[in-house]
């Protein structure tokens, strides 16, 4: 298959594997190798401007680790012994993370912590411990959790990330937003459970919502919630909408432009925290 892989295009059934899905990442900046342990298409959030289509409220089904396995070591060749990244990515493309991500929270799944043991096992083989970053984008609800602790723990001496998202700290705006009930509280006591077991970065999307950008008063929350954690925290990456929607809404979400999302940057840097912002 001659398929040109872009940070535009991240069809998680292009190659059709079940649950090992490559795409080229902008905040990973390069080769991402995702996991999907939510093949089902649910999780526990329904952001609007989510691109997982079929999106339903729920955890993810039973995961067969051993296809799971056999389709990482298949990638792994692919990428480190085949001329996977020279036919399917642009020259200078590099192997950057393997990452859980994909369809849904991939934390709520009960095999996270033997998923994490079989990475764990195949970049010990393929050489890449010392290489690749294993890395968790979550939405952090079930991070506080001791089986989610205990199974992020088995990373102790792996090179590791947390991408922990935050869109708002705004209790409406989270139920607009994410389309869930959040605290204050709850998302302090996730965050600060993250912090606990790995590095870690903030992922937030902007957007405008019927026309508005997000308000000053939005921001400065925002701002005042992360400046106590300022100097645990490894950076903030801000981005806005990659891919339309593929949530049915009732509200009109909007990519916000270059300008509109540097100058948001603009605002966070007061912190003293690397901000990435990614258009």
């Amino acid at each position: 298959m001659s398929v040109k892989l872009s940070t535009t295009n991240h069809d998680r059934n292009i190659f059709k594997d079940k649950y090992i899905y490559p795409v080229v990442s902008r905040r990973a900046g390069g080769l991402s190798l995702g996991i999907n342990l939510n093949t089902n298409n649910a999780c526990n959030w329904q952001c609007v401007y989510c691109e997982v289509p079929n999106l339903t409220r729920g955890k993810p089904e039973p995961i067969n680790l051993s296809q799971l396995e056999k389709e990482l070591i298949y990638w792994l060749d692919q990428i480190v012994h085949q001329d996977f990244l020279k036919e399917h990515t642009e020259t200078g493309t590099s192997l950057k993370d393997i990452a859980f991500s994909g369809n849904g929270e991939p934390t709520a799944a009960k095999e996270f912590g033997a998923a994490i043991k079989i990475v764990m096992k195949q970049t010990q083989n393929f050489q890449l411990k010392d290489k690749v970053s294993i890395r968790l984008i979550t939405n952090g609800s079930y991070i506080n959790l001791p089986e989610t602790q205990n199974a992020w723990k088995q990373l102790s001496d792996h090179t590791r990330e947390i991408w922990f998202k935050i869109d708002t700290v705004d209790s409406i705006e989270t139920k607009i937003i994410n389309q869930v009930n959040l605290s204050i509280k709850s998302v302090t006591s996730n965050l600060e459970a993250a912090l606990k077991i790995s590095p870690v970065t903030i992922q937030s999307c902007f957007l405008k919502i019927d026309g508005h950008l997000p308000s000053e008063q939005s921001i400065n929350k925002y701002i005042d919630f992360i400046k106590p954690y300022a100097k645990e925290l490894k950076g903030i990456h801000l981005y806005s909408l990659a891919r339309p929607t593929k949530q049915n809404t009732s509200l009109v979400i909007e990519r916000l432009s270059e300008s509109e999302l540097s100058a948001i940057a603009g605002k966070i840097k007061q912190l003293n925290i690397p901000v990435l912002s990614f258009i």
